[in-house]
């Protein structure tokens, strides 16, 4: 018995001193490094760090495909790997907002190797400026499409604010104020500029910034290709003076908040419907979901992974509670002038609808509440909107000869089924 056990610990021990061998294997130390150049400027193509990189295939030792390394590209157009084997391998930029770009055959790594790639990009964004007034940052650049046959949908135009110098899709300020200046396009060329190589201005924002703080800004443009990738325009510096304030005399473009394609929600059902963030007001009768907790907010009927994130109010099947005088409205302080409200059904959200025939009025009044439906001819102004269709606009005017506390939003009475409302956007703008 005691020799079978001493046969068995050799084993063991033979076993164990083959997996203490060293590994003669020479660690990786080919440094590959280069340029993303842009083939119409021939300068290094901005990015963000990490939205894409380069693949790359060692064809060193076999015919067959093996699987592929990705090479982070950096935000200044550069990108530097001191991890690899030498060899042959293939090159692609991969990923990335630029025309499908050939591989780059037979690339030799070995010692410090200098690669630099070029690429078409969809898109240019030119003349990008950025502007501080008080506490409102406004930015705004021109698009250039060299190459529009066959250019897919532009998607949007986005701003990105950091808080350090790295700025783009992979690190921003997230957050509705910023999200919802962006402009949606979702058209393509021909519809959104025409057969001509460069578009006019784009202006985003009036954007809230805080007094004391650095902010790194720009701007990016994309397209509905399969990766939906960003061009940008180069990174501006933005230092807020600590002493900065907004000039209270000052009249804004829009006295609404939250008003435009897409809105943002603050509670919800994790599914569809929920409350509209910001200084939206709603009333017990257009809580009309979720037994009472939720109105205003519409994120689509197709689950929250394809959240459309819409303003919206519905009554659609017989087994729904009516919404008899539900209100939706923001309450504003404004000075004496001539005031225009706007609802536009015309614009980018994907889910707009005005549907039904029930009465359905955008309204003005004096006071932190709008009047019932019966009541309505009480109010500054008012229009039913009913028959508008979703390509058109309405509005109302009203004047005040004196700093008024005014509401403005939404009376609708939804008795009926397949009602319902999902604008685009609102506007509330001092005329004089």
């Amino acid at each position: 018995m005691k020799n079978i056990i001493y046969i068995i610990i050799g084993f063991l021990m033979i076993s164990i001193t083959s997996c203490l061998e060293i590994d003669n294997w020479e660690e990786p130390d080919v440094r590959a490094f280069g340029k993303i150049i842009d083939s119409y400027t021939g300068e290094n193509l901005l990015t963000s760090q990490g939205d894409w990189g380069l693949r790359i295939w060692e064809r060193t030792w076999t015919e067959s495909v093996p699987n592929h390394q990705t090479l982070t590209v950096k935000q200044d157009g550069s990108y530097n790997n001191s991890k690899l084997f030498a060899g042959s391998y293939d090159i692609l930029p991969y990923g990335g907002p630029f025309w499908p770009a050939d591989t780059i055959k037979n690339v030799i790594l070995n010692g410090n190797t200098e690669q630099d790639i070029t690429v078409t990009p969809y898109l240019q964004l030119t003349g990008f400026e950025a502007s501080l007034n008080g506490l409102k940052l406004t930015m705004s650049c021109q698009l250039k499409a060299p190459i529009r046959d066959g250019l897919p949908n532009l998607v949007e135009i986005k701003p990105f604010l950091s808080l350090n110098p790295f700025c783009g899709a992979s690190n921003f300020i997230d957050i509705g104020e910023y999200n919802n200046q962006r402009k949606q396009i979702n058209k393509s060329w021909m519809e959104e500029v025409g057969d001509v190589e460069t578009s006019n201005f784009y202006r985003i924002g009036p954007l809230p910034v805080k007094p004391g703080y650095t902010y790194y800004v720009r701007l990016g443009a994309n397209v509905n290709d399969a990766n939906r990738s960003y061009n940008y325009t180069e990174i501006i510096k933005i230092e807020v003076p600590a002493d900065a304030q907004n000039d209270p005399n000052e009249v804004p473009d829009n006295f609404l908040d939250n008003a435009q394609w897409p809105f943002s929600r603050s509670e919800w059902d994790g599914n569809r419907w929920g409350n509209l963030s910001g200084s939206w007001v709603t009333n017990a009768a257009m809580r009309s979901r979720g037994d009472g907790q939720y109105g205003g907010y519409d994120g689509g009927w197709e689950g929250p992974e394809n959240d459309k994130q819409s303003l919206g109010f519905e009554r659609w099947g017989d087994g729904e509670n009516p919404i008899e005088n539900g209100k939706l409205y923001q309450t504003i302080d404004l000075p004496a002038g001539i005031y225009r409200f706007t609802l536009s059904l015309a614009g980018e959200n994907p889910i707009i609808s005005n549907n039904g025939s029930d009465p359905r009025y955008i309204a003005a009044a004096i006071g932190e509440s709008l009047p019932d439906v019966e009541d309505i001819s009480s109010a500054l102004a008012s229009t039913n909107f009913a028959d508008l269709g979703t390509d058109g606009s309405t509005n109302i005017e009203f004047s005040l000869n004196e700093p008024t506390t005014v509401s403005v939003g939404f009376v609708v009475n939804f008795t009926g089924t397949e009602q319902n409302v999902r604008p685009s956007w609102l506007k509330l703008e001092k005329l004089d």
